[in-house]
């Protein structure tokens, strides 16, 4: 199965923590999401993309995935997302892979357009520590 990651699980880290698993690099191919835009979700650091015709989303389209990838993934994302098919494009051509849409009720983008490279530097290191205790079944806000 194949997804476009638009996020942090661009970042290889938090994806191998998602999956138990870390990626061969050719298993991302670059491509883009035409008619969105990224944004920072209110009161948090990782983001969701909205429609915006002038845009389009930069990331990845992450291929191999199996059946327990995908309920992996779908756990890391929770409830806020729900997976649809989009097209995306990908050496100039447009394709359709799955993506994690924001269902809107439960997410709101702020206005603040969200960088993954920014991410990396002010929010990567206390968001992969909060990952890593959800992920060991602890509280996400327990004390080590």
């Amino acid at each position: 199965m194949r997804f476009f990651f638009y996020g942090t699980l661009l970042d290889r880290d938090v994806t191998a923590l998602v999956l138990g698993r870390r990626l061969p690099p050719q298993a991302y191919t670059v491509a883009s999401l035409p008619g969105h835009a990224r944004r920072r979700v209110k009161n948090a650091t990782y983001p969701i993309v909205i429609a915006d015709h002038r845009a389009q989303v930069p990331g990845a389209i992450v291929g191999g995935l199996s059946d327990r990838d995908v309920a992996r993934l779908a756990a890391y994302e929770g409830p806020g997302y729900r997976v649809v098919p989009l097209k995306v494009k990908v050496r100039g051509k447009l394709t359709e892979v799955s993506v994690f849409e924001p269902i809107r009720s439960r997410l709101q983008p702020s206005q603040e357009l969200w960088n993954l490279a920014l991410w990396q530097r002010r929010h990567k290191r206390a968001f992969v520590v909060r990952l890593k205790r959800a992920l060991s079944g602890r509280p996400a806000y327990s004390t080590p």
